[in-house]
C-alpha cells in the first residue's frame, strides 16, 4: 500500500507534504523570485523507502535530538541507560526514535495538520511516558510553523526538532548560499561529535556567522556544531539563509537555546534544539521536562524573496 501523506498549501503556491510516518516534512515547495514554486528540501527518500532504511531527512526527532554521551544520564539520583544506536552514544532518540513511528493524524485542514504520538514509559530507556503532538501549519504569505507540545508522567529530558536538509535552489551545491546565525557562541566537538567543553565565542573563528557569509569557504571542511543562544533568548531570528540564484530567503525562528548546523556538499541542516548532551551537563541550559509542565517548541521558517 502507498505511504499515507498529508498535503497543505497556500494560494501563493507554497505547499508542504507531511508523512505520518516519522511526522516527516517530506516536501516543502516555495516560490522563487519569479513566483515559480520549487522544492527546497533535498535528498528525501521516497515515502515507501523510509521503512526499509532509516533516514532522518525531514523527520521529527525525539525524545532527545542530537547525542547523549555513553547513552546514559542521571536525573534526580537515578541513572538511566538508553539505546546506544551510535555506540557508545545515543543519537536522535535511539534505535527506534520518533522518526521511526507511525503518528496518528488527529486534525487536518487546507493549511494545517496535527499529528499525535504516545511514547510509553521506558521507551529507548527514557523514564516515564510522554505524549506529544506535532502541528505543521502554513501562514500567508510564506511561513511554515512547526509546533511540538509534550507532557510527561515522570521527569525526563526532552528536545524535539525537525531534521530538514535544505537547498533553497532545489539542487546543486550550497557554496553560493549565504548564511547568518545570530549566536555569539558555539560548542566545540570531540571525535564523537559531542561537546568538548564549554561554549566558545564565535568571534575571530570560522564559526562567526553573525554577519552574512558564504555557507562554506575555501578550506573549510564543513560543520556539525551546535550554535548557542542565551536561555532567556526565546524569540527572534536564529538564522537567515539566502540563495542568490533563486532569490529565496528563509528566516528561522525558535524558542530553544541551540541550533545544530550541519552541512553536506548539496544541503544543510539548521536544527533548533536543546544543547547536545545537556542531560549530562549541569552547566548547560536545563532540558528536563517534569510532570505538570508543558513542553512547547515552536519553529518558524519564514520564506520571502529578494530582487535580482
Amino acid at each position: 500500500m502507498p505511504e499515507p501523506t498529508c498535503v497543505i498549501a497556500l494560494p501563493s503556491g507554497m505547499s508542504a507534504t507531511i508523512l505520518p510516518f516519522g511526522a516527516t516534512l517530506h516536501s516543502l515547495r516555495v516560490p522563487d523570485r519569479a513566483g515559480v514554486a520549487g522544492e527546497v528540501l533535498v535528498g528525501q527518500p521516497e515515502p515507501a523507502q523510509r521503512r526499509a532504511a532509516r533516514s532522518f531527512h525531514g523527520a521529527t526527532i525525539g525524545r532527545f535530538a542530537n547525542r547523549i554521551r555513553e547513552a546514559r544520564f542521571t536525573l534526580d539520583g537515578t541513572t538511566y541507560d538508553l539505546s546506544a544506536n551510535e555506540p557508545p552514544n545515543l543519537l536522535h532518540g535511539g534505535a527506534d526514535g520518533f522518526d521511526q513511528r507511525d503518528w496518528e493524524v488527529i486534525a487536518q485542514s487546507d493549511t494545517a495538520v496535527t499529528l499525535r504520538l504516545h511514547s510509553p514509559a521506558g521507551d529507548q530507556g527514557f523514564p516515564g511516558a510522554l505524549d506529544l503532538t506535532a502541528e505543521f501549519a502554513l501562514h500567508a504569505p510564506g511561513t511554515l510553523s512547526l509546533t511540538y507540545r509534550a507532557r510527561v508522567s515522570e521527569a525526563c529530558p526532552v528536545s524535539i526538532t525537525s531534521h530538514g536538509y535544505f537547498n533553497l535552489n532545489g539542487g546543486g551545491d550550497i557554496a553560493g548560499h549565504e548564511l547568518e546565525i545570530a549566536a555569539p557562541h558555539y560548542l566545540p566537538i570531540d571525535a564523537q561529535t559531542l561537546p568538548a567543553g564549554a561554549p566558545q565565542p564565535v568571534a575571530g573563528t570560522a564559526f562567526d556567522f553573525r554577519t552574512p557569509r558564504p555557507v562554506l569557504r575555501e578550506g573549510e571542511p564543513g560543520f556539525d556544531h551546535c550554535f548557542c543562544f542565551a536561555p532567556e533568548d526565546t524569540q527572534g531570528d536564529r538564522a537567515v539563509l539566502y540563495d542568490p540564484t533563486s532569490g529565496r530567503e528563509m528566516r528561522l525562528r525558535s524558542n530553544h537555546p541551540g541550533v545544530q548546523f550541519y552541512t553536506t556538499p548539496s544541503s544543510l541542516c539548521l536544527e533548533p534544539q536543546h544543547w547536545p548532551d545537556a542531560p549530562n551537563r549541569p552547566d548547560f541550559p536545563d532540558a528536563t521536562l517534569r510532570p505538570g509542565e508543558d513542553y512547547t517548541h515552536r519553529i518558524e521558517m519564514i520564506f520571502s524573496t529578494r530582487p535580482q
